[in-house]
Formats: C-alpha cells, sequence, structure tokens
C-alpha cells in the first residue's frame, strides 16, 4: 500500500514518526494570518482539522480530548460562574462548559478568527457550544489578553496548539503567572501540556513552571489516550491551591451518572495516577 499525498495526509513529527489518515475529500483549504487551515473528509476519523500541518480535532476522538480538558475540574468545582477559554476554536471546550447550569459565562479568546469560523461550517457538532447565550468569542492573543484581568475567572482553560507560531507564548512563565492573577480564589487552571512520550522536554518545562508559579502541591499533571495525537498519550495539567482534583466528590450527579462518553468520576481518579516513567520525569 503506498500512502500518496492524493489520498492520504500524514503528520510528520520530527522526522522520526508519523500519523496517517485517509481522506475522500479536501472539504477546506486556506491561509490565515497565522496558519494553514485544512478540514478533511475521512471515513477512519470522520472530519478532520488540521492547522500548520498538525492534527487538532477530529470527529472520531476529539471527545476524548474535550472532556478530559473540561469535566475533571468542573465537576469537582462548587461554583464555576465565569469561565475563560484560550485557544481551543473549535469550540469544543466551550461546547463541554455550557452543559453545566451554574456557568453564567464563558469567553473563548481564539487569535484567528478563521478557526472558528470554519469549524463553525464544519463541525457543527462540536462547536455548538458558541452559539449558547453565555458564551462569547474573542479574537486575541490569549497571553495579552488573559494579563488585563485579576480576580475575574473561576476556571482558566488552555487548549493550546503546540509551542510553535502562536502558540508559542501559551507555554512561557509569564503567560502562568498570568493565569494564576486572573483566578478567583478557590478557582482553578487547566492546561494541555504535551506528550510525555514523545514530548518530554516541553512536559517536563511546562510542570516546572507551573509548579514555581502555583507552588508544587497544587499543580497535578493528568493523563489521556487521544489518538491522533502524536504518541497518543497526552497530558494534561490541574492548577489549584484549594480544589482537590481526585478526592472530592462530583458537583453535577447529571455527569457522574454517565451521560458523557469518555469521562466518569472513576475516570477523573485514574487519570492522576501517573505511570513510572512520567512520576520520574516530572521529579
Amino acid at each position: 500500500m503506498s500512502l500518496t499525498e492524493s489520498e492520504w495526509f500524514t503528520e510528520i513529527w520530527k522526522d522520526q514518526t508519523a500519523f496517517s489518515v485517509r481522506y475522500s475529500k479536501k472539504l477546506f483549504d486556506r491561509v490565515s494570518e497565522f496558519q494553514r487551515i485544512e478540514i478533511f473528509q475521512t471515513e477512519g476519523m470522520g472530519r478532520v482539522l488540521i492547522l500548520g500541518g498538525c492534527f487538532m480535532v477530529t470527529e472520531k476522538d476529539s471527545f476524548i480530548y474535550h472532556e478530559m480538558l473540561v469535566h475533571p475540574a468542573m465537576s469537582v468545582l462548587s461554583d464555576a460562574r465565569r469561565v475563560l477559554v484560550i485557544g481551543g476554536g473549535d469550540g469544543g471546550a466551550v461546547t463541554e462548559i455550557v452543559k453545566y447550569p451554574e456557568v453564567e459565562s464563558v469567553t473563548l479568546c481564539e487569535i484567528d478568527p478563521m478557526v472558528v469560523q470554519s469549524c463553525l461550517d464544519y463541525f457543527p457538532e462540536i462547536s455548538a457550544g458558541l452559539s449558547d447565550s453565555r458564551a462569547q468569542v474573542v479574537n486575541d492573543d490569549g497571553a495579552a489578553y488573559v494579563a488585563r484581568f485579576e480576580d475575574e475567572f473561576d476556571l482558566v482553560l488552555v487548549d493550546s496548539t503546540d509551542p510553535v507560531g502562536p502558540g508559542a507564548a501559551l507555554f512561557e512563565r509569564t503567560f502562568y503567572d498570568a493565569i494564576k492573577r486572573s483566578l478567583r480564589k478557590g478557582g482553578v487552571a487547566v492546561l494541555q501540556t504535551e506528550s510525555p512520550l514523545l514530548m518530554e522536554k516541553e512536559f517536563v518545562k511546562a510542570v516546572t513552571d507551573l509548579r514555581e508559579v502555583f507552588g508544587r502541591p497544587a499543580v497535578r499533571p493528568y493523563l489521556a489516550t487521544v489518538p491522533s495525537y502524536p504518541g497518543g498519550l497526552w497530558s494534561f495539567t490541574f492548577c489549584s491551591r484549594d480544589v482537590d482534583p481526585v478526592g472530592q466528590a462530583p458537583s453535577d450527579p447529571r455527569l457522574a451518572r454517565g451521560d458523557l462518553q469518555y469521562y466518569t468520576p472513576a475516570v477523573r481518579r485514574a487519570a492522576f495516577a501517573l505511570p513510572a516513567f512520567v512520576e520520574r520525569l516530572i521529579e
């Protein structure tokens, strides 16, 4: 079998590994001010969003990423009323957040308006939360935007791309400082922090910097498997001085019944049980 460019899209990671998906049609291909945006129709993964040559969203597995970014924090926050999502122009994180009736406002800060519009057009189920009356979209640099606030948000989610191009600023120490200042007392920040398997330097740097900002006990990495991302094993990092992501009972019994596709309270607890190699990386 030959992986011809006319039938297959392949993401090559550092000339070391690759992930390919066979497509039947290219639905969208434009270059925005910030990046190239491509959307493919595939049989194996459904519609696929590619930013700058990298897999960002697939209809097949996006629920894993979005649920694990959002619900480990939202399910243990007793009163999360104001939420900020930085990045995540596909709207998937917002769609998960607006499932909570206590949320009063959720702001999506996405630097690239073309990403938002293309996902509204081609991924309507994933981006459905953007039509909720509590949601607003701000097209701005996420690092600059969050730096304007102090004691403002109950939850900040960083749904960033890899630390290159427009996503590089979202892995800087100054950005983490700004997130901490923007949180209300009892607030939580959750960040995607790359693959500990293939991107160990980026993962270790993110966790180390976050521990310096929030304090070591307040920073808790956790894992999920996202098949379309390099290495499959993906990390998130939960930051809070006041909220226990493992020991606290879910605040929303509807979610505890298993209304979601991936997340359950048992999955939340298990996600924070890190493999030995990951523990060694961050110790």
